[in-house]
């Protein structure tokens, strides 16, 4: 049973090799069992050194057009494994991570899942007392209410068998939201087999960072419940134009809100 990892970037030179890295030891085992995986970066059209980097540690590095979708998509195809693990370029896999999933895989009834998340935070960045209590409460309310829903975000890292993948005719052209359309549809075809992961995957705070942390998770809902309600891409993308799919690191030193 073979995983494909397929990594999305879109100019992510300083986050491709730490994720690349972080893949590679969630393979390791202490049993000495060999986990078979490929690592397949999915490239936007960076104008950093991401695709640079990617070829000297990745399987294979594809190149298409920009868009959280079609990069999805492109490296599916592009794919040999049975397994599809579909990985931002700024979330951390586990040690272990992929053990687990390789496990979890071996029962044919289980047609995918994701696993649970924690922030990131910047080493360098001070939190205020009030927005650290805030996040702990968030961040636990935010795994336990995706536990029980099984309703993966793509910083989840969603998993899946490639046949299902095929069948449910891969991500959708969308804007924004294509991870939780994709997961909507698998829930659809067999909510009962998906399964939740521990230890959790680490994905970095840059948004949060950048434009601040209530701003940031008001956007989230708003975006998700416009998107609920049925509003085309279109319109979601006028509103939101300032919205960034591919974030950029923020510069603060101290984050209060």
């Amino acid at each position: 049973m073979l995983i494909s990892v397929i990594i999305i970037t879109l100019n992510e030179e300083e986050n491709i090799e730490k994720s690349i890295i972080a893949v590679k030891k969630a393979a390791q085992t202490k049993l000495k069992l060999s986990i078979p995986f490929e690592i397949i970066v999915s490239d936007g059209g960076s104008n950093d050194r991401t695709v640079e980097i990617a070829k000297n540690i990745a399987d294979k590095v594809i190149i298409g057009p920009r868009g959280r979708y079609k990069q999805l998509n492109a490296g599916a195809n592009a794919s040999k494994g049975d397994i599809l693990l579909f990985l931002h370029a700024d979330t951390l896999l586990p040690e272990g991570g992929l053990l687990k999933i390789y496990y979890e895989m071996r029962s044919s009834k289980i047609v995918g899942g994701g696993f649970e998340k924690k922030w990131l935070w910047s080493p360098d960045l001070k939190l205020s007392k009030f927005l650290k209590t805030i996040n702990y409460f968030w961040n636990g309310f935010d795994n336990w209410s995706i536990r029980l829903l099984k309703s993966f975000p793509g910083d989840n890292a969603i998993f899946v068998r490639k046949s299902i993948y095929e069948q449910l005719n891969g991500f959708s052209a969308l804007w924004i939201c294509e991870d939780l359309d994709f997961i909507k549809r698998l829930k659809k075809y067999q909510k009962k087999n998906l399964v939740y992961i521990k230890p959790a995957v680490l994905t970095l705070t840059r948004r949060f960072e950048k434009y601040g942390y209530f701003k940031t998770i008001f956007s989230w809902f708003l975006i998700y419940m416009l998107w609920r309600l049925g509003m085309d891409q279109k319109r979601l993308r006028i509103l939101f134009n300032k919205y960034s799919t591919n974030p950029e690191q923020g510069d603060r030193k101290h984050l209060r809100f």
